[in-house]
């Protein structure tokens, strides 16, 4: 009779005396077993797991009990660069890099030496978020170029709505900003 998976096991030490002295009536469906027949049953066979191997870019924190296996994304990125998949499974450094400076969580769109054209599709729309209120070069930072909107809902007439460019740089009462006056279309 060969040990099943559901057959139950009962251990004695190993001095004690496992030999069948009962009769054939009474000892039937019993056979003694060791710890290596069990591990030999669920220890190479049936679909069980010899190994676990960690991957390129995995790491695993054990082989036995509860086992964590951590994934981390590879590629030869920057710090600060978004990622971009450059080709079927390599990851590269895209056009954008993200970045605090001065209070400013920055999105940044290539670079000096590397000139972007934004293409918007034709059934799409570019939305500039409006602002709270309008800049004035007396009391706004602002960066040189910079596009600012402001549009009063609860007064479409108000004389501040409109599109609103920085031409100067610098901290509020610094700055430069320009207003470039809306006309009903």
């Amino acid at each position: 009779m060969a040990i099943q998976l559901t057959d139950k096991i009962h251990t004695v030490s190993a001095d004690i005396d496992t030999t069948n002295r009962g009769s054939a009536q009474a000892n039937a469906g019993r056979a003694a077993y060791t710890l290596q027949d069990v591990s030999d049953l669920i220890g190479g066979g049936g679909g069980a797991v010899d190994s676990i191997v960690a991957g390129s870019n995995i790491t695993i924190s054990s082989a036995t009990g509860n086992v964590t296996i951590n994934a981390a994304i590879g590629g030869n990125g920057n710090e600060g660069q978004l990622a971009l998949f450059t080709a079927s499974g390599t990851i590269g450094n895209s056009l954008l890099s993200a970045s605090t400076s001065g209070g400013l969580n920055l999105i940044t769109v290539g670079s000096g030496s590397a000139p972007v054209l934004f293409l918007v599709g034709q059934a799409s729309r570019l939305i500039l978020q409006k602002q709270s209120s309008a800049p004035s070069s007396a009391s706004t930072a602002g960066q040189a170029g910079e596009i600012v909107t402001y549009f009063n809902i609860a007064d479409p007439a108000d004389a501040a709505n409109g599109l609103y460019v920085c031409t100067n740089q610098g901290a509020a009462g610094s700055a430069s900003w320009s207003k470039a006056a809306l006309t009903a279309v």
